[in-house]
């Protein structure tokens, strides 16, 4: 297999485990949580800072994409049920294969746009399937899923287009979007004195060191080095996994057919686009053969 392809699993199988680690600390403010995580994050690439000579549009695009996504996801577990922000904030997978042809040349077929109504019909069983009444605040917090998702896949195609970034860089959009939501912590008007205990600690340095630290490495590997849409389509193993770490680790989570339904949808409708060119390759190759055989 690729190595871009198996770096991309890895970022998976690091991020399955972001929803259950995050859960744990919401009672911690998200920009809080947030800055301290992403600056531990930074730590391993802080010595490669010469290296980070990049255009400020790079800057721009990236802190905006780690920072607000990070910041609303952790900011919508803390207003809505988890399952249900995870599953919204899972489609920026669909996002990514979607917005590929915004950032390179490649093209979407028919199975690449079903597949996305296909996905999006999943989150909305799963949503359909919450045994509370959608108030403001649950609605707000889907809200930030739902753009967190978007920001992220606008991360991960905006840095594919700089090839020349070295990989430290990540270590400085890390660095960047951690000071400015600590900045913007203490920045608070009503800001309250907040000390993580010794277990609050424990999951911001697992969350620095797995999901939100080496994975960001990984996953700048495999976006430059692989097919953004095979990647999109790989992506949704992670839902599979999270869900299934945050049934074991969080009591009120509980897994139900429907939400094997729901990931059938989603990973299957990603999957699709890809199955549609494959045979479209295939088809056009037998052509090719024919018209070589004729001419012969």
């Amino acid at each position: 297999m690729n190595r871009a392809y198996i770096s991309a699993l890895l970022t998976i199988l690091m991020w399955s485990s972001l929803a259950v680690l995050t859960v744990t600390i919401t009672h911690i403010p998200s920009l809080l949580s947030v800055g301290l995580v992403l600056i531990f994050a930074s730590i391993p690439g802080l010595k490669y800072w010469r290296e980070w000579k990049l255009p400020w549009k790079v800057w721009l695009s990236a802190v905006i994409g780690m920072f607000g996504y990070h910041f609303l996801l952790f900011d919508a577990f803390s207003r809505s049920p988890a399952m249900s922000v995870n599953m919204i904030q899972y489609l920026w997978p669909l996002f990514i294969v979607l917005g590929t042809p915004l950032f390179s040349q490649s093209r979407l077929n028919f199975g690449h746009v079903i597949g996305a109504i296909l996905g999006f019909g999943g989150v909305l069983l799963t949503l359909a399937q919450e045994p509370i009444a959608f108030n403001v605040t649950d609605l707000f917090g889907y809200g930030e899923a739902f753009i967190a998702a978007l920001l992220w896949a606008f991360y991960t195609l905006s840095n594919r287009r700089y090839t020349k970034m070295p990989m430290s860089a990540v270590a400085g959009f890390c660095l960047f979007s951690g000071i400015l939501a600590l900045t913007s912590y203490v920045l608070t008007a009503d800001i309250q004195a907040v000390i993580p205990s010794t277990s609050d600690l424990l999951v911001i340095g697992l969350l620095g060191l797995g999901p939100m630290g080496l994975s960001f490495y990984t996953w700048d590997y495999a976006i430059r080095h692989g097919d953004t849409r095979v990647i999109g389509a790989l992506a949704y193993l992670a839902p599979l996994l999270s869900v299934i770490w945050m049934a074991v680790f969080i009591p009120e989570v509980t897994l139900k057919p429907v939400h094997l339904v729901t990931l059938i949808l989603i990973i299957g409708g990603a999957s699709l686009g890809q199955y549609v060119e494959k045979r479209k390759l295939a088809a056009l190759l037998v052509v090719n053969n024919s018209e070589t055989a004729v001419k012969s």
